[in-house]
């Protein structure tokens, strides 16, 4: 059987659907959590305005455990602003960062057959500096993320 989903894709579905649930990101940024940069060439792009939010660059590094397999899962989000100066992209990001710093598996339900095994733990932020581009802030986050290996399922 095909699973409909991997660690990566759980953990944003994960967070982007507790993001959109959080009031203080929602007075923000409505519910503008993004898998991609809104591009000019998809249809949602004309209705996007920021601020929002985006997923970045989410990598995995194998983890073993005897009873299942596990990944190391880092993601890092970025939160976009066009207002002068850099407030408002980082008001998001502390919004989000408070949403989603140390949650464990009760409070970040992830897509069977996949759960959190460590806390979501915030490590860097910082922002991006390009003067032809809108302020973007970012944060990384790190988690292990483990599934029953096949027959261990309960």
């Amino acid at each position: 059987m095909a699973l409909a989903t991997t660690f990566e894709l759980a953990l944003r579905d994960a967070i982007r659907t507790r993001l959109k649930s959080d009031g203080a990101f929602q007075a923000l940024a409505g519910k503008q959590i993004f898998d991609e940069v809104p591009s000019s060439l998809g249809e949602i792009a004309p209705k996007v305005k920021p601020p929002y939010a985006y997923f970045g660059p989410i990598r995995r590094s194998n983890k073993v455990l005897d009873c299942s397999e596990s990944w190391t899962i880092q993601a890092r989000l970025y939160a976009v602003s066009t207002t002068f100066n850099r407030d408002q992209g980082w008001l998001l990001i502390d919004a989000m960062v408070a949403s989603l710093d140390q949650l464990e598996g009760p409070d970040l339900p992830l897509a069977d057959p996949y759960s959190l095994r460590t806390p979501l733990v915030v490590g860097q932020a910082g922002d991006v500096i390009d003067p032809l581009q809108a302020k973007s802030v970012f944060f990384d986050l790190t988690t292990s993320i483990a599934r029953p290996l096949p027959g261990q399922e309960d």
